[in-house]
C-alpha cells in the first residue's frame, strides 16, 4: 500500500463507519454477519442477570444498553460467525458500533482471538474504581463527547478453537470450532465500580473477513538512512495461556489450546503490527524469573541452571518468524536470578539477599520468595549475561536486537543487606569501616550513604549486561530497566492526596457528589476521594511518585523489596535508561518529570495497563471465566497520553505492559500516531515559541544538520482544530508530510491545518 493512501486513510472519521469507510481503514472487507442488538436475537444469546439488557432508543436507533447501579458484573453476548465459514488463521475485523451520546464504560471480549479490551468515553474513569489487588489510579476528565455513534473495531487473526462464555487461565479444552462460530461480550464490573458511566450500550455487531491481507502491511516512513530512530513495541503479561503447553504429552493436546502451533499466535501479533505501523517485537523470557520458552539446556544440563521449559525451542522460532517480519526485537526479562534444579547453578534459588531486618522475606507475599539477585554480587551479572548469551547472543545474526528490557517484580532485585554487601559497602564507600545492620537502621544519614552506594551498584551492573550486549550484536545496544514494579504504575502519594485512592479529575464538586452517596460510605471504599487535575501538576504530585521511596507497612520492608527510581544516577549513562512510567493524563502533563528520565540514550516511556483482573466476579464465582481487561479511551482521545508527553518530552522509546492480548480499538487514530512518531528522528527536540496563538497546540523542531531539519506540530487537546494557523521557524519556505511525502501550502511563513484531538503531524523542511 503506498504511504499517501495510507495518509488519506488516516484521516477518515470512525464516527458511523459504514462498510466503504471500514474498506479504508482496513482494505477491501466481506461482510460475514451482522448483528443488530435492538432486535430479538437471532444467534445464539447469553446474558447475565438474567433479562438484564433492555433496548433503548440511543441517537435514533435501537441499542442495547446494561443498566447501572447493579449489585453484581453484568454481561450480554452474541455467539457471531457460525455455519458462515469462518477460516482459522484468517484475518478479520470486528466492529461495534457504541453511542458517544453520555459517559460510559464498557469491556467488550472478542472469544474468537480471546482478547477483552475496555474503552470509554467522557467522564467515565474506564477502569475499575477500587481493585481487587492494586489501586488503578483512574482519572476522570470532561473529555467531550462526539454526539455520534463510534465504531469500535479491532483487527485479528482468528484461531483455530474458541472457548465458550468462561475463558480458561490456561490448558483446558476450547469446545468450539469456526464452524460454531465464537462469542462477543459487552461487559461492566458492579454497579458501584462504574461511577458517572451510563452502562455499555451497543447498535450492532459485525464481523468482517478481510479480502487481502497482504494489503494490510504499513510501510514505515523511517527519517534519512544513518539517524537515530524511535520505537514502539508491547509485552504481554496475561495472555500467553491461550498457547500454553505442560511437559507431558496429554498437556500438549490441540484441543487444550486456542492455536494449534503456538508460533502462529505470535506470528499474528507481528501481523498486527505492521498494520498498526509498530516496529519493535517484544515477548518475555523470563516471567517472576521463571524459563518462557527458550533453551538453558547447556548450561550444567536439563534444568541444572534453570528450570526447562516444555518448549525450549520456542523462542528460537519465534524470531524465524520475526525474521520474515523484518522487526527489530527487544526480549523483555523479570530476572530474579537462576531458578534450576542445581542450587550451585542456580544461584537465584540460593535467595542471597537479605533485608534490612536481617530476614530474608521482604514482604508478605509468599509466592514471590523464592528466588532474587543481588545486583550488588557479581556473581549475579555472569549470571544474566549467561541468560542474554543464551536468547539474544546466539541469535545475533538472525535478527536486529535493539538490547534487552529487564523488569524485577516484587523482591527480585532487593536492597540487600547481607553480610557480603555490607562488606563491600565499607571497602567501597565507608573508609573501611564495617557496618551492621542495626547501625544502618539507627543512623539514616549512613543509610542514605548505603543506598547510594547500592543504586551505583544497581547501575553497574546493568552497564555490565549493556556491555555484554555491545560485543555481541553491536555498539548501538541498550538496556531499559522499569523500576517500577506494578501493573497499574505508581500511585500518587496519599502523605500528599491524604487518600489511599485518588480520582484525579478536572470536575472535584461533581466527584464530590458521587463519593458523598451512600453506596461509598461501605468500609471497602474508605480512603477514596477527589484530586485537583490542577493540583496535581502544580504541586509536582506525580513527579513525587515517581522518585519517592516506596511506603511499607508493619515488619515488612516494600521500600528495599521494589527500590526506588533513581534518575540522579543515570545522568550521565550511556546505553541505559530507567523507564518512565506513564498511562493517564496526568502522568505526561510534567515536563520536569519527563526530563528527569531523558537520559543521554533518549526516554524511554512504559505505559502500565491496570488489567482489572479477576474484576467480572460475583462471590467466588466468575462469570467470564478468567478476566483481564486493559483499557482505553474511545477516538481519538485513546491516543491523548501519548500526543501530551511528545508535546512536554521527547521520547524515543514507547512500550506498552499489557496485561491482555495488546490490540488497538480505533485502529486509525493509532497507526496514524505511530507512523508520525517513528517518522522523527530520534534527536534533541525543541519547542519554537509562539507559533501558534492556541495553548492546546505546540510546534516542535528538530534538526538533522546536512540530513534536514523536522517538525511536530501536536494539538494535545480534546477537540479538533479547523483552519489552524501555524507559523513556522524563520527561514522555513516549504514543507512536506513527513508521512506521504504531500507538499504543504506555506503563504507569509505559515501553514494551515485541520488536525484531528489528541494528533501529532510530523513534517520535513523541503
Amino acid at each position: 500500500m503506498p504511504i499517501v493512501l495510507v495518509l488519506c486513510v488516516l484521516s477518515v472519521s470512525l464516527s458511523g463507519l459504514s462498510a466503504a469507510e471500514l474498506d479504508g481503514v482496513f482494505g477491501e472487507l466481506r461482510l460475514v454477519q451482522e448483528i443488530n442488538c435492538g432486535e430479538p436475537a437471532s444467534v445464539p444469546f447469553a446474558e447475565h442477570p438474567a433479562d438484564s439488557s433492555q433496548v433503548v432508543r440511543l441517537l435514533d436507533s435501537p441499542h442495547r444498553v446494561l443498566p447501572t447501579g447493579l449489585a453484581e458484573p453484568s454481561y450480554f453476548a452474541y455467539r457471531i460467525g457460525g455455519g458462515l465459514g469462518l477460516k482459522p488463521g484468517a484475518a478479520y475485523v470486528l466492529a461495534v458500533d457504541v453511542p458517544e451520546d453520555a459517559p460510559r464504560s464498557m469491556f467488550i471480549g472478542n472469544w474468537g482471538c480471546e482478547t477483552m479490551r475496555g474503552i470509554h468515553t467522557g467522564a467515565s474513569v474506564g477502569d475499575i474504581l477500587k481493585g481487587r489487588y492494586t489501586n488503578h489510579n483512574v482519572e476522570s476528565l470532561q473529555v467531550p463527547l462526539s454526539g455520534d455513534t463510534r465504531v469500535w473495531t479491532q483487527l485479528f487473526w482468528l484461531h483455530d478453537r474458541f472457548p465458550e462464555l468462561n475463558k480458561p487461565r490456561g490448558r483446558s479444552e476450547r469446545p468450539l470450532l469456526p464452524a460454531d462460530g465464537f462469542w462477543v461480550v459487552i461487559a461492566q464490573g458492579e454497579g458501584a465500580m462504574h461511577p458517572l458511566s451510563a452502562g455499555p450500550a451497543a447498535a450492532r455487531i459485525r464481523l468482517y473477513e478481510v479480502e487481502d491481507e497482504a494489503a494490510l502491511a504499513t510501510q514505515i516512513p523511517w527519517p534519512s538512512e544513518g539517524l537515530p530512530r524511535r520505537h514502539l513495541f508491547w509485552r504481554e503479561e496475561m495472555a500467553d495461556g491461550v498457547v500454553a503447553m505442560g511437559h507431558k504429552a496429554s498437556e500438549k493436546d490441540p484441543k487444550l489450546r486456542g492455536v494449534t502451533d503456538p508460533v502462529d499466535w505470535y506470528e499474528y501479533k507481528m501481523k498486527l503490527m505492521g498494520f498498526l505501523g509498530m516496529d519493535t517485537f517484544s515477548k518475555d523470557l523470563l516471567e517472576f524469573g521463571h524459563n518462557q520458552g527458550w533453551d538453558a539446556s547447556s548450561v550444567g544440563g536439563g534444568s541444572a541452571w534453570y528450570n526447562a521449559s516444555s518448549v525450549p525451542d520456542r523462542w528460537q522460532r519465534i524470531l524465524e518468524r520475526v525474521a520474515r517480519h523484518r522487526l527489530s526485537v527487544l526480549p523483555y526479562y523479570e530476572y530474579a536470578g537462576s531458578v534450576g534444579q542445581n542450587k550451585a547453578l542456580a544461584i537465584g534459588s540460593q535467595r542471597r539477599c537479605r533485608a534490612l531486618s536481617g530476614e530474608q522475606d521482604y514482604t508478605h507475599i509468599t509466592w514471590c520468595h523464592k528466588t532474587n539477585a543481588d545486583l550488588a554480587d557479581p556473581d549475579f551479572s555472569a549470571d544474566a549475561q549467561q541468560v542474554l548469551r543464551l536468547t539474544v547472543g546466539r541469535y545475533a545474526d538472525k535478527v536486529d536486537f535493539l538490547g534487552a528490557w529487564f523488569r524485577p517484580r516484587p523482591e527480585a532485585n532487593p536492597i540487600s543487606f547481607n553480610d557480603a554487601n555490607l562488606a563491600r559497602f565499607a571497602s567501597e564507600a565507608n573508609q573501611d569501616t564495617a557496618v551492621s545492620r542495626e547501625q544502618l537502621r539507627a543512623d539514616r544519614a549512613l543509610l542514605d550513604r548505603y543506598y547510594t552506594w547500592w543504586f551505583g551498584k544497581r547501575r553497574e551492573w546493568l552497564e555490565a549486561q549493556r556491555d555484554y550486549l555491545r560485543s555481541a550484536i553491536g555498539d548501538e545496544a541498550v538496556v531499559l530497566y522499569t523500576a517500577d514494579a506494578s501493573e497499574p504504575g505508581l500511585s500518587l502519594p496519599g502523605n500528599v492526596t491524604g487518600l489511599r485512592t485518588a480520582v484525579v479529575t478536572d470536575d472535584v464538586p461533581a466527584w464530590q457528589t458521587v463519593l458523598g452517596a451512600e453506596t461509598y460510605r461501605a468500609k471497602r471504599f474508605a480512603g477514596i476521594g477527589a484530586v485537583s487535575y490542577a493540583d496535581v501538576l502544580s504541586k509536582g504530585m506525580y513527579r513525587n511518585a515517581l522518585l519517592r521511596e516506596r511506603g511499607t507497612w508493619g515488619k515488612w520492608e516494600w521500600q528495599h523489596a521494589c527500590p526506588r527510581n533513581d534518575p540522579e544516577t543515570y545522568r550521565a549513562a550511556e546505553g541505559v535508561a530507567l523507564t518512565y512510567s506513564f498511562n493517564r493524563r496526568y502522568t505526561v502533563a510534567d515536563p520536569q518529570a519527563l526530563a528527569d528520565f531523558t537520559f543521554p540514550t533518549g526516554l524511554a516511556m512504559v505505559r502500565h495497563y491496570s488489567l482489572n483482573e479477576n474484576e467480572m466476579s460475583a462471590g467466588k464465582q466468575e462469570l467470564l471465566g478468567y478476566f483481564v481487561a486493559d483499557v482505553e479511551r474511545a477516538g481519538p482521545a485513546s491516543m491523548a497520553s501519548e500526543v501530551l508527553a511528545l508535546a512536554n518530552g521527547n521520547p524515543r522509546y514507547i512500550g506498552y505492559l499489557a496485561g491482555n492480548s495488546f490490540n488497538r480499538g480505533y485502529a486509525a487514530e493509532a497507526r496514524r500516531f505511530n507512523l508520525n512518531f517513528l517518522a522523527l528522528p530520534a534527536l534533541p527536540m525543541v519547542t519554537v515559541p509562539e507559533a501558534t496563538r492556541d495553548s492546546e497546540v505546540v510546534l516542535r523542531r528538530i534538526d538533522a544538520g546536512d540530513q534536514g531539519t523536522w517538525l511536530a506540530v501536536i494539538n494535545s487537546g480534546f477537540a479538533a482544530k479547523k483552519g489552524l494557523r501555524v507559523r513556522l521557524p524563520k527561514g522555513v519556505r516549504a514543507v512536506e508530510t513527513a508521512v506521504g511525502g504531500d507538499a504543504v501550502p506555506v503563504r507569509a511563513g505559515r501553514i494551515t491545518l485541520d488536525l484531528d484531538a489528541c494528533e501529532l503531524l510530523s513534517l520535513r523542511v523541503r
